[in-house]
């Protein structure tokens, strides 16, 4: 995958929500907000959810499944981060990193990651597309290749 544009990863920076979507066990998708914490090198979104949510069968089945993201909703805003790849639940081993990036972007959910319904997700995406309406040579679109 591309290295992501530099102006995406400065537009993640300011933002706390995204969509998640996922291919549940049918192969049906379903699509939930969630708030989310991110790395740079290598890409990933670091999300937590419960056992008993809808997002989490296919995941607790498979553990992992296809997935896409979108940061950007906002029409006010003008931009928005659309990402194709896999959702995965954290393992043993990845946990500690996961707590330690999720729990620096949001530090007053450190009860809700404690309850042992909590299921640590980690998309990783393998395609990109940022586009932002407000530049100043209008709309302007980067994509992964």
């Amino acid at each position: 995958m591309k290295t992501i544009a530099p102006e995406a990863l400065e537009y993640l920076k300011t933002q706390r929500v995204g969509t998640l979507a996922v291919e549940m066990l049918d192969g049906s998708p379903h699509a939930a907000t969630v708030h989310f914490a991110h790395t740079e090198e290598p890409l990933a979104f670091y999300i937590q959810t419960g056992t008993d949510c809808r997002k989490s069968e296919a995941l607790l089945k498979n553990g992992s499944t296809r997935a896409s993201f979108v940061v950007g909703s906002d029409e006010s805003n003008m931009k928005t981060l659309q990402l194709d790849g896999v959702a995965k639940v954290a393992n043993e081993g990845e946990e500690d990193h996961f707590m330690e990036i999720y729990l620096g972007k949001f530090p007053s959910k450190e009860g809700k990651v404690k309850d042992p319904e909590a299921l640590f997700i980690i998309f990783t995406p393998t395609w990109w597309r940022f586009t932002d309406w407000k530049t100043a040579e209008g709309k302007k679109i980067w994509i992964s290749e």
